[in-house]
Parts: C-alpha cells; structure tokens; sequence
C-alpha cells in the first residue's frame, strides 16, 4: 500500500462567516452608549434615595429638636405611672419622659435610647394613663421598627402606588391594634374613657409629623 494511503484523513469544516463575526455589544446601544434600561435604573436609584433622604432627614432634624427643646419630666406622678405601666408590660429598657411644647401628639422616637414625647398640655389622670400606656404598648411591639420596614419599602418601590397605600393602611392597622391592646381585658367604662381620650386628640388637631415615630392620634378614619 501506498504510504500516504495509511496517513489518517483530515475533513475540513467551513464555518459560516455569520459565526466569526465579533458580536457588536453596542448595537442595541444609542450613540451615547445608554440603553433605556440604564435610564430606567438611574430614575429609580435617584427616587429610591430622594425618599429615603426626605424621610430620614426630616425624622433626624425633628428628633435634635426634641432633643434640644425639650424638658425632662421629674413629675413624681408620672415617673410612678410610668413604672407601674413598665411593670405590667413587662419593659425593661429605660424610657425617657420628656416634654416638647412643639409636639403635635404624644409619640415615641428614637431606636436605640427611646424617648416618650410629650406637648405641653394638661392631661387628667385616665388621659395620661391611656396615653402613656398607648406608646408604651408601642415600644414593646417594636412599631418604630415596622415603621422603619415600611418606609424602607415604600423607597424601594416608591414609583408604585399600591405600596402607598399599603403602608398607610399598615400604619392604621398597627394603631387599632394598639388601641384594642390598650383596652384588652378592661370595663366599659374604661373602653369608654380611652375613646374619649382619643377623640379629644381629634379635637386638638394632631398631624402626623415624621412616619418614624409613634403618635397617639391616629387620625379622624381610625
């Protein structure tokens, strides 16, 4: 036999032009090199931290005020309710009571080293009770923190109204919640003094100031 009978064969594969072409990553691209995905992203990082610097920022120079303005209750009688409420809810963490007159309503604010804000109003014996046990039963839920979630939800997804509402509808579930914790296991009597304590807060015109704190008033709807 030959000897280049015994060499193996070569088969030659043309590969179609189409396959050694570079792929141009920048066709799908405009002249500026952005895509509408790239637009679509930046819009939302800029809202995402528009809202999130609003919120925050607002919540941060609120609470230096407070801070700053307001007085340290040394009332003997609400040092005592205090403690008794503290007892019964079973809340171990330090509360500082302080008296701001700028207060739209009785609230809770602050994460690490709460403080309970109060305005600068005369309140009566049940009136105070109810509402230092109403942000007390908010501390010892943790809401500042639900509410921290919600806002932190709400900035993710702030180009989408049906979070909007959500979070609105959350805030005013937490605050009937909290209102049947308050009465759980109490008279009528009691349920209604609570109820007449909260309508008075109608009365005065609470507004919500910052979504990262506890108010009492809940609003007219609630």
């Amino acid at each position: 036999m030959p000897a280049d009978a015994t060499m193996q064969r070569r088969i030659i594969v043309e590969i179609p032009e189409q396959m050694t072409t570079p792929i141009n990553a920048q066709s799908e691209k405009n002249e500026a090199g952005i895509t509408m995905l790239d637009i679509a992203a930046f819009v939302w990082a800029v809202g995402c931290l528009i809202f999130i610097f609003v919120h925050f920022i607002s919540y941060f120079l609120y609470k230096r005020q407070v801070m700053k303005k307001g007085r340290i209750i040394e009332d003997a009688h609400i040092i005592m309710q205090m403690k008794k409420l503290r007892r019964e809810l079973h809340i171990r963490r330090t509360v500082c009571v302080m008296e701001y007159c700028e207060a739209e309503s009785p609230m809770i604010i602050g994460f690490l080293k709460p403080v309970l804000v109060l305005p600068k109003e005369r309140y009566g014996t049940e009136e105070l009770f109810f509402i230092l046990k109403h942000e007390l039963v908010h501390l010892k839920r943790g809401d500042v923190y639900l509410k921290l979630l919600f806002v932190t939800a709400n900035a993710v997804h702030w180009f989408n109204p049906l979070i909007w509402m959500m979070q609105k509808e959350a805030v005013v579930d937490m605050e009937l919640s909290c209102d049947e914790r308050v009465i759980q296991g109490t008279s009528y009597e009691l349920r209604k003094a609570y109820t007449e304590t909260l309508l008075s807060m109608i009365h005065r015109r609470c507004v919500r100031r910052t979504i990262l704190t506890t108010q009492f008033y809940g609003g007219k709807r609630s």
